[in-house]
């Protein structure tokens, strides 16, 4: 067979797309043609050298990446919208409507033993002089109920010094209603709550609620309510 064509067939030789005759005969030509058999040998080199390029997927991790990220952010936005709705329905973020609460009042006075030392420090105090008098004091106490199946409170009390050694005491209330949670364990009436107070002239409760800010006169509330 001839060079020209052995060199034809080589090609369909290397790829193993020559029939069993045809490879028969090639390998006998090669087996004795050193001018065919270094075409061959070429054919092969080149296959083994051909570089497959890498492709560029850059821009496919980019995607994957941006993806992640709005699932992310999605899952974020999804737990923070629960959350708040959880916080606003079962835990109370917005302060009860006026019409939703009552109160009544408990106002008598109280013997009360108040301790009294002349130590100047808590160092002294063992070895200072220490009594006890008995005083009389103005007790009331606010028990407020709530139309919401369950509500928490909560006060920030601020006091002022007078002069005469006296304290004013300006208290904030806030309430909150709420939805009463299957384990909730504030007793058999969570609706409703009390503040109790050793009443002095001058001071005030102030509650607000949603709709609207209530000033209470706490001394007058006790002139008004307490027991003869």
């Amino acid at each position: 067979m001839k060079c020209s064509i052995i060199q034809d067939l080589l090609p369909l030789y290397c790829d193993d797309l020559a029939s069993d005759d045809s490879r028969e005969e090639i390998e006998k030509h090669l087996a004795g043609c050193e001018e065919c058999r270094k075409v061959y040998e070429n054919m092969k080199t080149k296959e083994m050298n051909i570089n497959i390029p890498e492709r560029d997927i850059s821009p496919l991790k980019t995607v994957k990446k941006q993806n992640r990220l709005k699932i992310i952010g999605a899952v974020l936005c999804t737990a923070a919208v629960l959350s708040g709705i959880f916080m606003f329905v079962f835990w109370g973020v917005v302060p009860i409507t006026s019409d939703r609460v009552h109160y009544t009042v408990d106002a008598r006075e109280k013997e009360r033993e108040e301790h009294y030392s002349d130590a100047d420090s808590p160092e002294e105090s063992e070895s200072a002089n220490q009594w006890t008098e008995t005083v009389t004091v103005k007790s009331m106490w606010l028990n407020f109920e709530t139309d919401a199946s369950c509500c928490r409170f909560s006060t920030k009390p601020k006091y002022t010094y007078n002069s005469d050694g006296s304290i004013t005491m300006k208290e904030h209330l806030y309430i909150y209603p709420e939805i009463k949670l299957p384990f909730d364990d504030r007793g058999k009436h969570p609706n409703q709550f009390n503040l109790g107070f050793d009443v002095h002239e001058g001071d005030t409760l102030i509650i607000h609620y949603r709709d609207k800010t209530e000033t209470i006169d706490l001394y007058q509330l006790y002139s008004e309510n307490a027991e003869n």
